[in-house]
């Protein structure tokens, strides 16, 4: 434990350097992401680092071990999510990039589309990361408590008030830079597999290959792709890259990375299934995994845990504030200021929501059915070129009304084909409410050529 302290000392050392030198002499523009100068190199620990937080370790390895090889599934949904969001930008992003000051997907929809179709994408979104961060702080604040042996309402302050302090002087470009560190630490996770010993054998793969949980594999492929592909935090990234290229080699390379942590992570949870190791699932980690590791390699990987915490939830924090600011056309310091006093106001909000959550898993599904919606929103955009304001407002409102009643009438559960629900409905609604407008049209056509005649 003494080892951990000197691991988050200094830790917390090269965060302050890291958030003093990037602050210093600091611009409006790059306090609110206005820059656009990622390099590739940027691009693939930035985002790296914002999409793998600590709860993947937590999760993956629980859901490997219940699920076996199904989990791996995740994989291709996210691989898919990463390639549609590269297309997506070049066909739909790349010219208004030049032209406007994107924060947010939102911003897309609103230019796309009508002022009211943005108001709808960011209340959902403020949903979504208000949701992700309370999700994050929950289970940040249990973890820390229990690796650190300090009391929860410690745990919970030491996580929303560094984050608040370099988030609120730095701004995007320190979460940018702090995410690169944070990456880097992040990777001795994949350390692990080399100690314990294995348990793969041709015998027991089958074991792990279940079809009864075929539904669930597939239901996770798809959340995974919708969720990525509508995440608040790449948007910010994507709007950052000084051009496509720079993109396409940030997302292929953070893709390599993720694939490896969380390959990692899939080989542990599956490891130990087949070594029969009777234990509570959703206790893996902590009972399972860093109690069987060296002193020096668990502690480091507490530290790593709270790299990945940090990664995720300062960059939510930053997207949740950028996002209620509502930044008009130039960036003034008063806007600077309103991030500063919304980044206060979204962590104090889900640090108070995290203290009342009472199922974390219902609540993770919870979340990526209501992001799904926004990916769901965004290949609609793509695929569908001509479609009209009015169509893309019923999608957003028919989803989100699913959504609020799939929560009450609880037909949206921890089943991940439950979660696709208030998209699938939003989908219907948009399809009939298409072929409406199209009959409806060729109608009217008809009627004025036998007027005409």
């Amino acid at each position: 434990m003494n080892l951990t302290f000197v691991y988050l000392a200094a830790y917390l050392c090269i965060i302050a350097l890291i958030t003093w030198r990037s602050s210093h002499s600091e611009s409006e523009r790059d306090y609110m992401n206005i820059s656009k100068s990622l390099t590739g190199w940027q691009s693939t620990w930035t985002t790296f680092a914002s999409l793998l937080s600590g709860y993947n370790f937590v999760l993956g390895v629980t859901f490997a071990y219940l699920y076996g090889f199904w989990y791996l599934m995740a994989f291709f949904g996210a691989g898919f999510a990463f390639v549609m969001l590269y297309f997506f930008y070049k066909k739909k992003l790349a010219t208004l990039q030049q032209s406007h000051d994107l924060f947010s997907v939102g911003d897309y929809f609103g230019i796309e589309y009508a002022v009211s179709t943005k108001l709808l994408v960011n209340i959902i979104l403020c949903g979504c990361l208000f949701l992700f961060l309370t999700l994050q702080i929950y289970v940040n604040t249990g973890l820390f408590s229990i690796l650190l042996n300090i009391g929860k309402l410690a745990a919970l302050l030491l996580t929303t008030g560094i984050v608040c302090l370099y988030l609120s002087i730095g701004g995007f470009k320190t979460s940018v830079k702090t995410d690169i560190f944070q990456g880097v630490l992040i990777l001795p996770i994949v350390l692990t597999v080399l100690v314990f010993p294995s348990h793969f054998t041709s015998a027991k793969i089958p074991t792990a290959l279940d079809t009864g949980q075929l539904g669930f594999a597939i239901g996770l492929a798809l959340l995974q792709f919708l969720s990525l592909l509508a995440q608040a935090e790449s948007f910010q990234r994507i709007f950052a890259s000084k051009d496509s290229l720079v993109l396409k080699k940030g997302l292929a390379w953070s893709f390599f990375l993720i694939s490896l942590v969380s390959g990692s992570i899939a080989y542990l949870g599956i490891n130990f299934k087949f070594a029969g190791i009777n234990i509570d699932p959703s206790n893996l980690f902590i009972d399972g995994v860093l109690r069987a590791l060296p002193d020096w390699l668990g502690s480091f990987l507490i530290i790593s845990l709270i790299a990945a915490f940090m990664g995720t939830i300062d960059s939510s924090a930053f997207a949740f504030a950028v996002l209620l600011t509502r930044t008009r056309g130039d960036i003034s310091k008063k806007a600077v200021k309103e991030t500063r006093y919304f980044i206060l106001f979204g962590l104090t909000a889900a640090g108070l929501a995290s203290l009342y959550l009472s199922s974390f898993l219902s609540s993770v599904f919870a979340l990526v059915s209501l992001i799904s919606i926004i990916g769901t929103a965004l290949l609609i955009s793509f695929f569908f070129a001509k479609t009209q304001p009015i169509e893309m407002n019923s999608f957003l409102a028919v989803g989100a009304l699913a959504y609020v009643l799939g929560l009450i009438l609880k037909f949206v559960t921890e089943n991940p084909l439950t979660s696709l629900i208030p998209s699938l409905g939003g989908l219907v609604a948009f399809l009939l409410l298409k072929a409406f407008r199209k009959l409806a049209t060729k109608y009217l056509k008809r009627k004025t050529i036998f007027v005409a005649f």
